[in-house]
């Protein structure tokens, strides 16, 4: 998720802006491998509660890929903030605030439950950049998906790293996300509560402190509350497209612009608009909190 202050298009940059084919590292590739078991899909359709039996899925729906090929390492290779140290090849020795702040993923064929996968992961570029609030270093990482060596997904994630705790700043106040998701014909209301936080971390093995340590979310990273994990909110806007008719994605596209809490509510809103969809999700007075675009 993202910070007090928004992630904003200085922070939250694209692929594009990010790498250049003189910025981009040269990385050992990685792979993974996954049985695609059934359990992390019926375990999270019953954390989300949103319709639709698991039981009944033969494919993944869009981004629940997330839920698998996931790292396991020993607890003494954690940091303070509950992230595996050295993750991602940032720089461990600096105070920093991890951020996933952006993705942009191609589904060019279904993932089918119960059926053998591998991932393949590497840094395609990073580089180190100066914000409103200071330095910041951005990582921009590209993992694909295959079954029986076919390509099925590919994906990219921007993770930002911000050099100390979050500074206090007032919530904007922003009219346009509150008027145009009036507008918007589909629409979700959503609180997540400090048990579907403690499910999520659990499903996707995320140890990161800010979404169930209140104490250190407040007294370490300067949030006034637990963070609701930037993947789940992108996972329940592609819900909202599933309860309106449409399971397959073409590709989705998502950028966080501020940090949602734990017993607040989230407005989730989306507009059909030709040959795609335009999403969003709001937290208290309207403030955006991310942005989609889902390609049919």
């Amino acid at each position: 998720m993202k910070t007090e202050q928004a992630v904003t298009a200085e922070q939250a940059v694209t692929a594009e802006q990010a790498v250049t084919a003189e910025q981009a590292a040269t990385v050992e590739q990685s792979v993974t491998v996954s049985n695609l078991d059934p359990w992390p899909v019926q375990a999270l359709q019953a954390t989300l509660e949103l319709g639709g039996g698991a039981d009944q899925l033969a494919e993944l729906p869009p981004l629940w890929h997330w839920l698998y090929f996931l790292p396991t390492v020993p607890r003494s290779a954690i940091g303070r903030d509950g992230h595996i140290i050295n993750q991602e090849w940032a720089d461990a020795t600096l105070r920093r605030r991890r951020l996933f702040a952006a993705a942009r993923t191609d589904f060019l064929r279904p993932l089918r439950i119960g059926v053998p996968a591998r991932m393949t992961e590497r840094v395609i570029g990073q580089r180190d950049t100066m914000g409103k609030h200071g330095p910041f270093h951005i990582l921009t990482a590209e993992y694909q998906y295959f079954q029986d060596d076919q390509l099925c997904v590919r994906e990219e994630r921007d993770i930002v790293y911000l050099q100390g705790p979050a500074p206090f700043e007032p919530a904007p106040k922003d009219q346009f996300p509150m008027k145009t998701a009036a507008e918007d014909p589909w629409a979700l209301i959503v609180t997540p509560d400090p048990v579907m936080l403690m499910r999520f971390s659990a499903l996707t093995f995320n140890s990161h402190l800010i979404h169930f340590d209140q104490l250190y979310t407040q007294r370490e990273e300067g949030y006034r509350e637990r963070v609701v994990h930037g993947p789940l909110v992108a996972i329940i806007l592609v819900k909202l497209l599933a309860l309106n008719g449409i399971e397959r994605l073409k590709r989705f596209e998502f950028r966080a612009r501020s940090p949602l809490f734990v017993n607040q509510p989230i407005q989730f809103a989306g507009k059909p608009e030709g040959a795609q969809v335009e999403l969003r999700a709001l937290g208290q007075s309207g403030v955006l909190a991310m942005h989609a675009t889902a390609y049919l």
